[in-house]
């Protein structure tokens, strides 16, 4: 049977993981999966070497462990997307999309508290302008706990129609994400290990099964 082909566009390590991890778990065996980070996600809180390279390491070790491709690091400024031309960062995804041909794209929420989580939606739903036969045909959005969650956009709060089940994979996303153990933390907070189970429990129940990962559906055709 031929393989899917699934990109994941990130703005941070972690986010893939955070956003849609169970789905990667799940969804590695019958698609290839590659994934594109904008940012290392962490020298917006200051210029040290030593921690850009521990997030990357974290990350390295993560995909080696999950069995699926090194990831591709674009570099950009973090937490400052906004300050970088848009088509530049389009530009990379689609030389991405056209190299890669994917049928399906996971990205962020287009109203995410965090701008690089913003400008990366936006990029990529410039880059999948339906031309030119474009390979993609599902375009999903997925949550990240502590950015998604904190926004008050008014209205635009993330209400996902698209679930994925993964009950069978709940125990090694959590385990995943213990791989950016610098990126936990303690409970009350959303990215916080018992946080992030409770929200695939409630994730779970809005579709009928134990734990889930919702999207929302941007663009699907048939």
């Amino acid at each position: 049977m031929k393989k899917g082909k699934i990109l994941i566009v990130a703005a941070h390590p972690d986010d893939e993981i955070l956003g849609c991890g169970g789905s990667i778990i799940k969804l590695r065996k019958n698609n290839d999966i590659n994934v594109l980070f904008m940012t290392n996600g962490v020298s917006a809180r200051g210029k040290n070497k030593i921690n850009e390279k521990k997030r990357k390491d974290e990350c390295l070790k993560l995909f080696k462990y999950l069995g699926i491709p090194k990831p591709q690091f674009f570099n950009f400024p973090d937490n400052r997307l906004d300050k970088i031309e848009l088509l530049k960062i389009i530009k990379k995804i689609e030389i991405k999309i056209n190299s890669f041909r994917p049928e399906t794209i996971f990205t962020h929420y287009s109203n995410c508290l965090n701008i690089d989580h913003r400008k990366t939606f936006e990029a990529v739903n410039t880059a999948c302008r339906p031309i030119n036969n474009l390979s993609v045909k599902k375009i999903l959005s997925f949550e990240i706990p502590s950015s998604t969650d904190w926004t008050l956009f008014r209205g635009k709060n993330f209400q996902p129609n698209y679930f994925i089940d993964i009950s069978k994979e709940i125990k090694k996303k959590l385990k995943s994400l213990k791989f950016y153990k610098s990126e936990l933390r303690k409970y009350p907070h959303s990215r916080s290990i018992i946080a992030i189970k409770a929200l695939a429990s409630v994730r779970g129940v809005s579709c009928g099964v134990k734990y889930a990962e919702g999207f929302y559906l941007n663009r699907f055709i048939d």
